[in-house]
């Protein structure tokens, strides 16, 4: 009898662990991985900047701006290329900020020291 366990034991243990090891090599899903981002929704003007640190942008009706990129954060998103201007569009996507730090002695900038908002679109819909 006593061997019986020990054999249950060591047949229990090895099924725990290649259970684990499955998971770990497999990618199962087990509780702890990192959860998608959010995606927060903006409404406003598109309007497009020719020589800013950003191209694309979001005016709303009290004059705010949120810079708009693409989702892998490039500056020339193709679905809001596609657009024609004027007109009013809601964004889904990642909200963040940026600091521009302007620039130095050795390399200057035209533009000032500033935190810019942004989004990192994911969905584009066009308003009527």
């Amino acid at each position: 009898m006593e061997n019986a366990s020990r054999r249950s034991a060591l047949k229990a243990v090895t099924t725990g662990a290649v259970v684990v090891g499955a998971a770990i090599l497999g990618r199962t899903a087990v509780g702890n991985e990192p959860k998608a981002p959010q995606l927060w929704p903006l409404e406003g003007e598109l309007k497009v900047h020719p020589k800013y640190i950003y191209r694309y942008y979001l005016q709303f009706g009290d004059g705010q701006k949120c810079a708009l990129y693409g989702s892998d954060h490039s500056r020339e998103p193709d679905h809001l290329a596609r657009l024609q201007l004027p007109i009013r569009v809601r964004v889904r996507g990642v909200l963040g900020t940026a600091h521009h730090p302007g620039g130095t002695k050795k390399d200057p900038s035209p533009f000032p020291p500033t935190w810019e908002l942004y989004m990192d679109v994911h969905e584009v819909e066009k308003l009527k």
